[in-house]
């Protein structure tokens, strides 16, 4: 029975990385969504396998509750955080870094299943990405006593590799994306207020209101 930490979250994050052939090879929309969808369906399953038998905790995973004043206030507070770094991000590095782009999502705003992908798709996305790159993996990193520096960086490229398909300006811009939204686990312990965080940010990214707020 898998125990160690590292390897759990290597197993967990595996689907996240091989999904990115997906945005470079399929581009049916439907099937483009199962594959999408199931890459981040497998991995919390497998968690939550993890949790019933004990092996894992709801700490282990950011899955800690706070108290609703400083769950209000963290969720603001990493909202516009992540939103500061995030779009002005990207916009940054595209200027600096070559495109690169392998793929992209099939998905535009006239297909049906926009509106599908825009809330159902980004909340999943926002699941699982908190659990496994920011509860987990900042759980893994502290049993290899890592100190909270390497915690930051590592857990920051660990998740911005995830987005490689989309070249080295989504790698970089997700990175440090990621490693600001880490603040709220570092400092409390729990991914609630970044799940929320993660699913406005990639909302209003994805709707093109971040760019029209930023002047971009």
């Amino acid at each position: 029975m898998i125990n160690n930490k590292t390897a759990i979250l290597i197993l967990a994050a595996l689907p996240f990385y091989l999904n990115d052939f997906n945005n470079i090879f399929i581009k049916h929309e439907l099937l483009w969504l199962a594959i999408d969808y199931g890459a981040k369906i497998l991995p919390l399953a497998f968690l939550f396998y993890l949790l019933k038998k004990e092996i894992l905790s709801w700490a282990d995973l950011g899955l800690v509750a706070l108290p609703f004043k400083q769950l209000i206030l963290w969720t603001i507070g990493i909202t516009a955080l992540g939103l500061c770094l995030d779009e002005p991000g990207f916009a940054l590095w595209s200027k600096l870094l070559p495109a690169m782009r392998l793929g992209s999502i099939p998905i535009g705003t006239d297909s049906p299943l926009y509106t599908l992908d825009m809330t159902i798709g980004l909340a999943l996305v926002a699941i699982s990405e908190e659990i496994i790159f920011r509860g987990l993996a900042f759980t893994a990193l502290r049993k290899r006593k890592q100190s909270i520096p390497k915690i930051f960086l590592i857990s920051a490229i660990i998740f911005g590799l995830i987005h490689w398909s989309q070249g080295p300006t989504a790698i970089i811009a997700t990175a440090i994306t990621g490693s600001g939204l880490m603040v709220c686990m570092y400092c409390t312990g729990s991914i609630y207020p970044t799940i929320i965080a993660h699913y406005v940010i990639n909302y209003l990214s994805f709707s093109g209101l971040a760019c029209k707020f930023w002047g971009l």
